[in-house]
């Protein structure tokens, strides 16, 4: 049986977790994200090289799986801890976070393009949520970078992406998303919103 990445399922955990999400917009801040998980930890290879006394180096091409980054996961005991490398810059570790966590959302337990390509695209709805890009009317690559604070491969992958991320997202989802924005944008709670507060 020939197995094809589920982007429905992918796109739509991406919104179940900014259902959450109590941090800024439109820039999307992945380390708040991740600390409302308790049973998530991240560590920086340098953190990890010094821990080991090895160079960073060392650590980065004799240890981590990844030169970007990678997570070990206790399943038994539902903790994960995602290493990133502090080296690279701050648009490649945002997505190197928000790829590691669709991972853990996901529950990918084998690392293979299915899971890596879904792991994107959770990733990327995460980071780029479709109603900004709708809202904000966003379309050159400068205007993503410049939205999102993310990397010019990850803006070109979103530009690219953005029809099937339209598609996949639920109305539910996207409606809730959209209300969580404007509301964040014009500075109002739900209830204030609908006159109900």
């Amino acid at each position: 049986m020939i197995e094809f990445p589920d982007y429905r399922r992918a796109t739509n955990a991406a919104y179940d977790v900014l259902q959450y999400y109590d941090g800024t917009f439109p820039e999307i801040k992945i380390l708040t994200i991740i600390k409302r998980y308790p049973n998530i930890k991240i560590c920086s290879y340098s953190c990890a090289a010094q821990k080991l006394n090895v160079s960073h180096s060392e650590f980065t091409y004799q240890y981590a799986s990844s030169e970007q980054g990678f997570t070990v996961a206790d399943r038994l005991n539902n903790r994960y801890i995602i290493y990133y490398n502090d080296f690279k810059d701050t648009t490649t570790t945002k997505f190197t976070l928000a790829h590691e966590l669709g991972h853990i959302i996901l529950g990918h337990t084998n690392d293979n393009e299915i899971a890596d390509k879904e792991a994107n695209c959770f990733a990327r709805n995460l980071l780029c949520p479709i109603q900004i890009i709708i809202g904000f009317q966003l379309e050159t690559v400068s205007d993503y970078t410049n939205c999102f604070h993310i990397s010019e491969p990850m803006a070109v992958a979103s530009i690219c992406n953005k029809k099937s991320d339209e598609y996949y997202i639920t109305k539910q989802n996207y409606d809730s998303i959209d209300e969580k924005v404007y509301c964040y944008m014009v500075g109002c709670t739900p209830a204030e919103l609908y006159g109900y507060a």
